[in-house]
Parts: C-alpha cells; structure tokens; sequence
C-alpha cells in the first residue's frame, strides 16, 4: 500500500510512528472506521428527526434524505470513481495528476449547474410531488447536492491518492454535523422540518472542508486526459451510477409520491426500514473505497492473478454476509426499527429481510461494477 503523500516523515533516527500514521498505514481500516462512523450518524440523525416530529412529519426530511442521495450520487459518484481509478493508474506509473482533478471537476461542476437549472425551472412541480407544496425543500435539494457533489471531487481525491487518514476525516466530520444538531433540535423540543433539513444539506460542505483545510496537494499539474476518452469513460460511470443511485433510493420517493392523504406517514416508515436493512451497505462503502484503487492499479501493472483473487475473495464474502444478515434482520430488525424511531414505525419480519436481501445483492451487483470500472 502506498503511504499517504501528506504524512511528514518520521524523524531521524526513531523508529515512533505516531498514531496519526498508525491510522494511515491501515488503509482500509482508517475509512472504515469514519463510514461506520457515519453510518450510525445517519441513523441517529434520522432517529432523531422522527422522533422530534413524528411518521407523517418527518415524511419530507425522509423524501429529502432519500432525493439528495438519488440525485448526487447518481451524478457525483461518477466523479469519485473516475478520479479514484485514474489518479491510482497515474500514480502507479509514476505520473502526476493535478490536471486530471480539474478535468474532472469541471465535468462535475457542469453537470451541478446543468441540474440546478432544471430543478429550479420545475420547482413548482417537484415542490407538490415531493414535497407538499414547499418551495423551501426544492431550495434546500438544490443547495444539498452541491455540498454532495464538492464531497464527491474530494473523496475521489484523497482515496486515489492514498489519503485513507483524510477520507475518514470527511465522514467523521460530515457524521459530526448530521448527529449532533440533529440531537440538539429533538432535545429543544424543535418541530420544524426545515430546521432538520438544513442540517443534512449542509453537513457535505463541512465535511468536505475538513481534509482540505490540512492543506492536501494536488501535485504538479501533469499531462491533462485526452476529453474524448474521459468524456466516454465518465458517460459510462454517470450512466451505471445513475441506474445503481435509482435501485438503491427511489423506494422512499416512490412511496411519497403513490401515497394517500391518508397514507402520508408511509414514506419515513419505509425509509426508517430501509436504513436498517442497509447497515452492511454503510460497512461496504469503506471496502468500496478501497478496492477501486486496489483494482485498478492491479490492473495498469498488469498484476491480474491478483485483480481475480481479490475480486473471488469479496464476492464469496459477500455471498457467506448475505445469509446472516437475512437472518438477523428478519429476527430483530423490526424490534430495531421500533427501538430507534418509535412506537409509530412499524415494519414486519418479513419488509425487513426482503429488504436486506435486496441490499445485499446490490452490494454484489455494486463489487462486480468495480471490477468494470477498474479494467
């Protein structure tokens, strides 16, 4: 594993690593612990705002949560793929990359400002489909998907680059400023949704300022891509990260937008599901981070006996994880969900180990679509 470019060097003549680059030297295990970090966050942050305002309440913050991460990872996570796969090959050779970063983020600020127009040109549609007639909530989408896609460019960077210690800043940070305020509004006592909106929609700007504010290089400039093979290569991320973003956050929307009068409750109750059944996806997306670079420099060093057996090894981890997590969810995740969100969100044995099967094969589907990326 390559050593984290913004580590200083120990000092001479000892051999005491201190824990920072202790932290760094385990890779994986540095993102693991701020996405599971994260992961709790975000079911404290929604816990909270059910609780605080109630099934039927919380119905617009859940079709928020759900819309933001539909649209910016549908068309953000392209950014951190591509910026990820390509900075490991460049490093893997030796080049740098500093032109390659403000290729990419270029591509991703057109496509912000591309969507921001549309979305404030429908927002009188969307605001009464989504979100019960607010106008305030299409304003706080819009605002939210720029703060996920900033986080995007930065994730892709620091986890091509072998900045593991920097990547689990980003979520510990963005974990910090989803839970706490979230905590903090539910204990005053605050009803208001807008209140717990804004905390989601902002938590990706701190979160992304965080490990930038270390001062992280982006290197010298290097040769820039050729447009038409990235445009053609980031086309094909947008396309497959659209389709995955739909299958794995549409259900809430959905819900809202087939809902009743009468029914108005059934979108945070399904999402309050949802986000149990997805605890070993919260886990993979550490794996996740990792094994794109780890794939694509075995691939651009030509070390493929390595690229199968890294890829036999999660697939037949994740087929051994699909069985117990079934089980265990069926068992207890409707005692979960009830625990943590209340009296009011109540799912069977059977909503909650369909929907973690269906989690589990997304999370095969999700690896295999590495592998692609990474080739």
């Amino acid at each position: 594993m390559n050593r984290d470019p913004d580590l200083p060097d120990p000092e001479p003549g000892t051999t005491r690593v201190g824990l920072r680059q202790r932290l760094e030297s385990a890779g994986p295990l540095a993102m693991g612990i701020g996405l599971g970090i994260n992961g709790f966050a975000a079911y404290v942050f929604l816990a909270a705002a059910g609780r605080a305002l109630g099934a039927e309440d919380s119905g617009q913050v859940s079709v928020l949560w759900a819309s933001l991460y539909l649209i910016g990872t549908g068309l953000f996570l392209p950014v951190e793929q591509e910026l990820s796969r390509s900075i490991s090959a460049r490093r893997a050779r030796g080049n740098p990359y500093g032109a390659l970063v403000r290729q990419v983020s270029l591509l991703g600020a057109a496509l912000f400002g591309a969507l921001a127009v549309v979305l404030l040109a429908l927002s009188p549609l969307i605001a009464s489909a989504l979100f019960r007639d607010s106008i305030g909530f299409v304003l706080a989408l819009v605002y939210g998907v720029a703060g996920v896609g900033i986080s995007f460019v930065v994730r892709g960077l620091l986890a091509g680059s072998g900045r593991y210690y920097g990547y689990a800043t980003f979520f510990l940070v963005d974990a910090a400023m989803k839970s706490i305020p979230a905590l903090a509004l539910a204990i005053a006592g605050v009803v208001s949704p807008m209140a717990f909106a804004i905390i989601v929609t902002t938590s990706a700007f701190v979160g992304s300022a965080a490990p930038m504010a270390r001062g992280t290089k982006i290197g010298p400039p290097g040769e820039p891509a050729p447009w038409a093979p990235l445009r053609r290569s980031f086309g094909f991320l947008l396309l497959t990260a659209l389709l995955t973003s739909v299958i794995l956050n549409s259900g809430t929307i959905a819900v809202e937008v087939l809902a009743s009068e009468a029914d108005a409750d059934k979108a945070s109750i399904f999402l309050s599901g949802l986000v149990i059944a997805r605890v070993p996806l919260f886990f993979f997306q550490a794996v996740q981070a990792f094994i794109l670079p780890k794939l694509s420099h075995f691939a651009a060093s030509g070390s493929m006996g390595d690229f199968r057996s890294l890829m036999r090894l999660m697939l037949v981890g994740i087929a051994g994880l699909t069985v117990v997590a079934v089980a265990v969810s069926a068992v207890i995740g409707p005692f979960v969900v009830e625990l943590l969100f209340g009296s009011d969100f109540v799912l069977s044995a059977r909503d909650m180990g369909l929907l973690t099967l269906a989690s589990m094969l997304m999370m095969a589907a999700m690896t295999i679509n590495q592998a692609q990326i990474a080739l």
